[in-house]
């Protein structure tokens, strides 16, 4: 409909809106750990900052539907990350984009990584 090819419509969309960053990572985790996720609530997000910028949004379900994510997402206005835990093998998993810059993605990921902590370690 556009004429354009896939790669230069995301050209176009990333010179309107920023380029994306985004990664995943694994980490280990004890099946306690795991079944911790099924506990989490938005209470267990204490933080009122994630990257240096305000939290605007904690959620457990997916905002279109409604269905549980089986895990927890933050976000901010200009990035998220989101933690589940793995089906198959003994670790979690945070997805984290920005909308900034990779050093900003690393601090979503190191600063998710601190939020979870305390409530995974008593599990």
């Amino acid at each position: 409909m556009t004429g354009l090819s896939p790669s230069q419509y995301y050209a176009k969309l990333t010179a309107q809106h920023g380029t994306p960053y985004y990664r995943r990572i694994d980490a280990a985790a004890t099946p306690e750990q795991k079944a911790a996720f099924k506990g989490l609530t938005v209470a267990h997000i204490r933080a009122t900052e994630l990257a240096g910028e305000a939290i605007t949004a904690v959620l457990l379900n997916a905002p279109g539907n409604g269905a549980a994510m089986g895990g927890i997402k933050v976000c901010t206005e200009n990035g998220w990350f989101a933690a589940r835990p793995s089906g198959t093998e003994a670790l979690y998993k945070i997805y984290a984009e920005s909308f900034i810059s990779e050093a900003h993605l690393q601090l979503l990921i190191d600063e998710a990584q601190g939020l979870l902590a305390p409530s995974l370690r008593g599990a």
